[in-house]
């Protein structure tokens, strides 16, 4: 259904592969995208997830031709899937990076913001073409893109449907890093082995404990990080990584 996925365990890669379409979505490759991050965050082999697109876009959106032919329920549904893409995305432990390859326009641009670290190209162009076409955004971009880069923006870029280059989205806090085309892959899943190297509690933790923090006042913010970092203390995977750590430190002190 065009939606590839590789396990480079620890690291489950899912690529949007519709590339004689820039990678547009209809309903089929939306299902398709939803059933393989289900499949990633359900997979112990699993420890991080990377999301690229193929060829020259990330992801240009929803597939215009199919919408002009949808019926209110086919749109309804497909509305509703990058909706679900988002919980999915918010409920996975596991973190995500998206590695923005060219265009990441509309839905595509929404599909990156579920993640947890966005990377660009630098080729990378982003933004929001929905206003132009009479559209509001869903798949949580409101939410999502007000908490990331400031209201001021958000709203900036939804109204306007201006086109960002990577240096500006890294600029504004869009992105996080930039990355020469040729390496934005490679790069992306170095990051995320690195990611999935750490212990699963503590990673799985932060991803919980910043969401959650979104949404909480300071009072629970600070009682839910208390009851986290206890967690993250008592498994073994944490343990372990602080013994390594305080041996590797003897060890230094020792060669000096």
């Amino acid at each position: 259904m065009s939606i590839d996925v590789e396990l480079e365990q620890p690291v489950q890669l899912i690529r949007i592969n519709r590339e004689e379409a820039l990678n547009a979505f209809d309903i089929g490759h939306l299902d398709a995208l939803i059933e393989a991050l289900q499949n990633a965050g359900n997979n112990t082999n699993v420890g991080a997830v990377v999301l690229i697109g193929q060829g020259r876009a990330f992801s240009v959106g929803g597939d215009i031709k199919a919408m002009d032919k949808m019926t209110d329920a086919d749109f309804v549904h497909a509305a509703e899937c990058y909706q679900t893409l988002c919980r999915i995305a918010r409920s996975v432990d596991k973190p995500i990076v998206a590695a923005v390859n060219g265009y990441a326009l509309g839905g595509g641009l929404e599909i990156a913001l579920i993640a947890d670290i966005r990377f660009a190209a630098r080729s990378a162009v982003l933004g929001l073409p929905d206003a132009e076409l009479g559209f509001s955004p869903t798949g949580g971009l409101t939410y999502l893109l007000n908490h990331i880069i400031g209201a001021g923006w958000a709203m900036h870029l939804a109204m306007t449907a201006e086109m960002l280059s990577a240096e500006k989205a890294l600029e504004i806090g869009l992105v996080t890093r930039v990355i020469d085309d040729e390496r934005l892959e490679a790069e992306a899943l170095t990051t995320a082995r690195q990611l999935a190297a750490y212990p699963p509690t503590g990673m799985k933790n932060i991803k919980r404990a910043f969401n959650a923090a979104l949404e909480s006042s300071l009072a629970s913010t600070l009682s839910l990080e208390a009851e986290y970092d206890t967690a993250c203390y008592r498994s073994e995977e944490t343990r372990a990584a602080l013994r390594a750590f305080i041996e590797s430190r003897e060890s230094s002190k020792s060669k000096t």
